[in-house]
């Protein structure tokens, strides 16, 4: 509890009293380490929180969710295609090339086929036909790197790579969809486990990697507050400065979390809010000039005249 309360203490100093800063110069590393580290969890719990709350809330739509997906996977495979792959090669029993489209595609004004069927073409055709997906008598194509519907990059799969041969209709495809089913009734309850320990390994991990990412930007900012402390005379050390820049940061972390909730169209600003209050610490941090008085002696008048004499 005692941490805890030095905690805010210190939070609230580094927030509003420059002057502070003193004495974070000359406390050990440790304890700005920790103190950067504590503020950086508590962020990484509230978004945490607020990420288990939206999750607890949107949680009884999974299971719908998923049965409506299991429901558009069972009408996505045509009536009546029969596909065979003998010795490596494909074989249909449909007229070809054979086109087949997603109805999403229309939503997203597609113009480019889902999937064509033509065992007569060649992999080398594959530009020709417009579509992610061409399967010839030996090979499928298919988009390794797509951008904007567009297809940058392409790899190959060849068919007498596969061990056995392979024979797929409607029947065949719908067994393998009943034998999926009973897992996905579970997927809830996995979800659960996975959203609860990747909350738990955020909030360890996120949080000490979240400090040293700012740490190492410190790096950086920290060479340009040590030259601005040499030009205005403020006689620390780059490490004093560095440490003391571990509670600075407290500012412009805490600015880049509230532009992101209220997602504003405008940059957070991080170096130069820390700069310019870093500027206002190294201020607070320089000593004031002390002025040589002169020390004047007073003679008394008869001092004065035994000297005369």
């Amino acid at each position: 509890m005692s941490q805890l309360k030095t905690f805010f203490y210190s939070l609230k100093q580094s927030l509003f009293n420059p002057s502070y800063y003193k004495d974070v110069a000359h406390t050990k590393f440790w304890f700005s380490f920790k103190y950067l580290w504590f503020l950086l969890m508590i962020l990484v719990l509230i978004k945490s929180v607020s990420f288990g709350a939206s999750y607890i809330k949107n949680r009884p739509y999974i299971s719908p969710g998923i049965n409506q997906i299991m429901n558009r996977v069972s009408n996505l495979y045509p009536e009546g295609l029969e596909l065979e792959i003998v010795n490596g090669q494909l074989s249909t029993n449909i007229e070809e090339p054979y086109i087949f489209d997603l109805e999403e595609q229309q939503k997203w004004n597609d113009s480019r086929h889902f999937l064509v069927i033509d065992t007569q073409g060649t992999i080398d055709d594959y530009p020709y036909y417009n579509t992610y997906i061409l399967a010839t008598k030996n090979a499928v194509v298919y988009p390794s790197k797509a951008e904007n519907n567009n297809i940058k990059q392409s790899s190959v799969f060849y068919f007498r790579d596969l061990k056995q041969n392979f024979n797929i209709d409607k029947n065949v495809y719908n067994n393998l969809l009943d034998m999926v089913r009973p897992y996905t009734q579970k997927a809830p309850l996995f979800i659960d486990w996975l959203v609860t320990t990747g909350l738990i390994f955020f909030l360890v991990f996120g949080s000490f990697f979240w400090s040293l990412g700012i740490m190492f930007g410190l790096v950086f900012l920290t060479v340009v507050v040590w030259v601005i402390s040499k030009l205005i005379g403020v006689r620390y050390s780059y490490g004093s400065l560095y440490k003391v820049g571990m509670h600075a940061v407290s500012w412009p972390i805490i600015a880049s979390e509230i532009t992101k909730y209220l997602k504003s169209p405008f940059p957070n600003f991080f170096s130069i809010i820390f700069l310019l209050w870093m500027i206002t610490v190294l201020f607070a941090l320089k000593e004031p000039k002390i002025e040589k008085v002169k020390v004047v002696k007073k003679v008394t008048k008869r001092r004065r005249i035994k000297r005369s004499k």
